[in-house]
This record gives C-alpha cells, sequence and structure tokens, in this order.
C-alpha cells in the first residue's frame, strides 16, 4: 500500500522530454505497451492499441494540421467529441509548437464562442461532433477564428477538411512554455481558460509517477473515463508515457459497455469522475462481479459519497483495494492525497481530503491573510509544482512561491491532514458546511443518485435539487425529515432526472445555471407555502 508520508519529497522529478514530443521517445523505448480505447478513432484512419501506433497517429495529425497551414506559435482552439484522440491531437499541435486550446464539446455553444473570443483569432479545429455544435454560428466564426479546419469529411462548404498531407517540422515547445490551454469546470460560472507547461503538467502527476513506477508493474492495466480535454487527462496522458503503464480510455461510460470493458480487460485500476462512479453503483452488485480485479479506485475531480466508497470496494475482491482521492484544481494541480482502504471505508468522511505530498504545500487564512492555527476553519491556500503558467487574457502571475488561493473553505486538522469544509461561493452564513450536509442527505438516501444544494436567488437561503435512481420514487416527507436531521429544517426540494441536470464535460453539476433554472420556481413555491 503507497504511504503518502513518503511522497514529501524535497526534489520533485522532472519531465523526459516535452509533452509534443515524448509520444515518440515513449515508442522508441517501450512501442508495445498497450494503449487502448473502448470505441474506434474517427479522425484517424488506422488502429491505435500500443504506443508505437499512437506515435504515428500523433505524426499523421501532424502531417495533416501543417497541410493545412498550422504553424509554430498558431494559437488552435479544438472541440471534438470526448475520446482520447484529442489527446493525440493536444500532441501533434505541441510537436510543431502550435498552442491548443482544449474546450469540451459539453459546454454551452455561447461559452465557446466566449472562449474564441478571449483566444483572440483562433484556428478552429473540429470533428463532426464539434462541428455540430457551432455550426448554427458560422457568420460568428468568421469574426471570432481566423478559420475553421475539420479532422473528418464534411460537405460544409466553408470548413477546410484536413485530408492532405505535408511532411511537418517538428518545432516543440520546451518544458516551461505555454503547452496546452484547458479550461475550469465552470460549476461556479463562466469557465476560465488556463494554460499549463510540460513542466506544470508533469508537477501535477508526480506523485502519481512515483506510485506508478514502485507500486505498478507491466502487468497492471489503468483504465480512465475522463474529460479528455481536461488537465487532468493531459497530465495522466503524460504520466501513462513516462512510465509505460498500460492504459485503456473509455469514452462510453453507459454500465452495460463498461461491465463489458471490465470483465474483457480486468483493469487493476479505475478512474472516473464522482457522478459517473454513482452511475456505476449497480456493477457493483452484478453477480458476474466486473469490479472483481480492481485494485485502485481513483477520483481526482471531486470528494466521493462515502456509499459509493463502500460499494466500490466490496465490490472487488483484490487483497489490497482502496480508494485514492486527490484534492486540487485545474489551477493548482492535486494538493492533498488520501488512501481509503476497505477497513477504512466504513468511517470514511470526503470532508478529509488527505495530506500533501510531492512538493505541496498548504496553509489556512482568515479574511486579512493571518495564517490560522490547527483546527480553524478559514480560506486555503497553496503552493504546488502543477499550478497553472496563467490564465488566457490575465495578467502576469504571481512568482512560484507565492501562495494560491483555491477559493475552498476548511481547516487542518492536528495530524496536518486537510478538511475542506465548503467553496466560498456557495457559502451561506449560518448554514454550516453544505458539502457535510449533501454526505449526509445522501448517505440517508440511498434511492437518490445525486443530491445538490444551492443558494437561492438572495444568497441567504438554499434549496436542494435532488435525482431519484431510475426505477424509484421519491418521498417528499421522508426527505423532509432527513433534512431536518442534517440541520435544514424546511428544505425545499425539487426531484430531477439526472440526464436533465446541466453538467460540466466533467460532469460537476452547473450550480449557477441550476440556481438560474430553478431558484424562481423554488422561491414561488416557498413563498406560496407561507401565505396558504
Amino acid at each position: 500500500m503507497p504511504d503518502i508520508s513518503a511522497l514529501k519529497l524535497d526534489d520533485v522529478p522532472q519531465p523526459t522530454a516535452p509533452l509534443g514530443i515524448l509520444p515518440a521517445v515513449a515508442a522508441e523505448k517501450y512501442p508495445d505497451t498497450p494503449f487502448l480505447s473502448d470505441t474506434p478513432w474517427r479522425t484517424y484512419d488506422r488502429p491505435v492499441r500500443t504506443f508505437a501506433e499512437f506515435a504515428r497517429a500523433i505524426d499523421d495529425y501532424a502531417d495533416r494540421l501543417w497541410a493545412g497551414g498550422i504553424r509554430r506559435g498558431d494559437v488552435v482552439a479544438v472541440v471534438q467529441r470526448n475520446h482520447i484522440e484529442v489527446e493525440a491531437v493536444m500532441c501533434a499541435l505541441g510537436k510543431i509548437g502550435a498552442l491548443p486550446a482544449l474546450l469540451s464539446c459539453a459546454m454551452e455553444s455561447g461559452e465557446l464562442l466566449e472562449c474564441f473570443a478571449r483566444l483572440e483569432n483562433p484556428y478552429l479545429l473540429v470533428d463532426l461532433a464539434g462541428l455540430s455544435k457551432v455550426a448554427e454560428h458560422r457568420h460568428a466564426l468568421r469574426q471570432l477564428t481566423r478559420n475553421v479546419l475539420c479532422l473528418q469529411e464534411t460537405d460544409e462548404k466553408w470548413v477546410v477538411p484536413l485530408q492532405e498531407r505535408l511532411a511537418h517540422s517538428a518545432d516543440p515547445r520546451d518544458e516551461d512554455e505555454w503547452f496546452v490551454i484547458t479550461h475550469s469546470s465552470g460549476t461556479t460560472g463562466a469557465p476560465k481558460m488556463a494554460a499549463h507547461s510540460t513542466r506544470s503538467l508533469f508537477g501535477m502527476v508526480a506523485p502519481m509517477i512515483m506510485i506508478f513506477r514502485d507500486q505498478y508493474s507491466p502487468q497492471d492495466l489503468n483504465a480512465k473515463h475522463l474529460s479528455f480535454v481536461h488537465a487532468r487527462t493531459c497530465a495522466g496522458t503524460l504520466a501513462s508515457l513516462e512510465t509505460a503503464m498500460p492504459a485503456l480510455a473509455i469514452a462510453d461510460p453507459d454500465p452495460a459497455n463498461v461491465k463489458r470493458l471490465m470483465l474483457e480487460h480486468r483493469p487493476t485500476s479505475i478512474e472516473t469522475h464522482p457522478n459517473v462512479y454513482i452511475q456505476w453503483e449497480p456493477l457493483a452488485h452484478d453477480p458476474e462481479r466486473p469490479f472483481q480485479h480492481v485494485e485502485r479506485f481513483i477520483s481526482t475531480f471531486d470528494a466521493m459519497h462515502p456509499r459509493t466508497v463502500r460499494t466500490l470496494l466490496n465490490a472487488s475482491e483484490h487483497p489490497r483495494a482502496h480508494y485514492f482521492q486527490a484534492y486540487g484544481q485545474t489551477e493548482s494541480g492535486p494538493i492533498c492525497l488520501r488512501i481509503v482502504t476497505r477497513d477504512e471505508s466504513a468511517d470514511y468522511s470526503p470532508r478529509n481530503v488527505g495530506h500533501t505530498g510531492g512538493g505541496m504545500e498548504i496553509r489556512i487564512v482568515d479574511a486579512h491573510g493571518v495564517p490560522q492555527p490547527a483546527n480553524t476553519p478559514g480560506f486555503i491556500e497553496t503552493r504546488s509544482p502543477g499550478r497553472m503558467r496563467g490564465y488566457v487574457g490575465g495578467g502576469p502571475m504571481p512568482p512560484e512561491d507565492s501562495w494560491w488561493p483555491m477559493g475552498d473553505i476548511g481547516r487542518l486538522l492536528d495530524d496536518g491532514s486537510l478538511e475542506l469544509l465548503d467553496r466560498i461561493v456557495e457559502h451561506v452564513d449560518g448554514v454550516g458546511s453544505l458539502l457535510e450536509a449533501e454526505d449526509h442527505l445522501l448517505e440517508a438516501l440511498p434511492e437518490l443518485v445525486e443530491l445538490v444544494l444551492v443558494k437561492d436567488e438572495d444568497d441567504s437561503s438554499v434549496f436542494a435539487v435532488a435525482c431519484p435512481r431510475p426505477g424509484t420514487t421519491p418521498d417528499p416527507q421522508r426527505f423532509g425529515a432527513v433534512a431536518a436531521e442534517a440541520g435544514l429544517p424546511g428544505l425545499q426540494v425539487r426531484f430531477w432526472e439526472w440526464e436533465a441536470m446541466p453538467v460540466t464535460g466533467s460532469y460537476k453539476v452547473r450550480r449557477s445555471v441550476l440556481r438560474r433554472m430553478l431558484a424562481g420556481r423554488i422561491h414561488r413555491t416557498a413563498t406560496a407555502r407561507k401565505e396558504a
């Protein structure tokens, strides 16, 4: 079992090569290492199953991008379906020295246009899924983008299909230049676009690389269903290439597909978003035991609900099964790491997000920036090697040794671990920790697959949006009783299907959008009840 305390290094290891050429380096060293995907590639016409084939796909993309006029220094907004292909496109752009901005196809079209504007006349690179997302705005694209290039054949005359090839000239960005722009989740507002270098991406996954090298073997298989445009996935691709870790990229999260993959490939590690794990909970009770070989369930995007952690660990038959959790953000990379074993899962609280590791530091300050003693709540600030290199359109970044505000409220406990209490933008004075209340409600109501507490329009109270598990009927009275137990008597709730929830590309609920959609209805309902 990895010891998190052992990851506190004085010298974080450095990347082998710039990420644009790292696939070629890895392919030369480990050509046959599996690099699999659950669904075929659509923008590359040959199979990709190994590091060598992944590197060849990158070269093919680079030749096509070069033929399309992309050169060093060009900014390229990339909007594609959620598939590992986008990581190869990122590496191809990086290899010729262009700067990719990876934008989720799950973003609203208006937000995409806003991102194009902030990128100041970028090329726009799409597949057919991305093209369908922006096609109705073709006239706006003429003003906002330099040209629209498509990796698939299309009948749209205003789009340039990238089918021709011209031998590219490799001119990769070095380890400290901006290598890729990704965006924040946008759960509480418009997504921000943050830039990372190869070195900062490496800083994100240095602890994981250490664990890979120490704890994994070539017989392990690391399966991931993630947002493939997220900084975490860019860093994860780097980690896999650096360590020759066999990988399986999952594009289709449907439980039936995941069951097939688990039984066929038997991955020993699996990583996805917390809200996807919730959708996979029924697989834990499947008589064919699809999770039986999993040693590591990993999540780095958000805390997982205790019920889900217990369910997953009990579905594994591996003697060292554990849940690996990381707390961080796009801008900072992971800050705290925690491992929860099967025995520990009975008392697991997602509020404790573990200890720092791998050159990471953390402190708690008050509103004036004064560091607070242990067990005192305050604002979380961090220093880490995985911190971004800057915001698009932002001013100069503070020095690397300065403290970075995480936008969260928490406290350091006596043992040095961090307890996460709330997001600053979602905190309501006098209500306590909304995150803790959400945990309590989901723990007591197993018929729910998700529940979020959202501030009302006046920012002085909260309402709940709850998603019942398919096939169940919600009981408002029971919900009200459990809410009262959680310290929220009279909590207003709206039951809603999970599929209708506004979510980000990483399946986080977009609370600001939800507030706009429902706050007026909740407010009117509450007012009517008071007047009745």
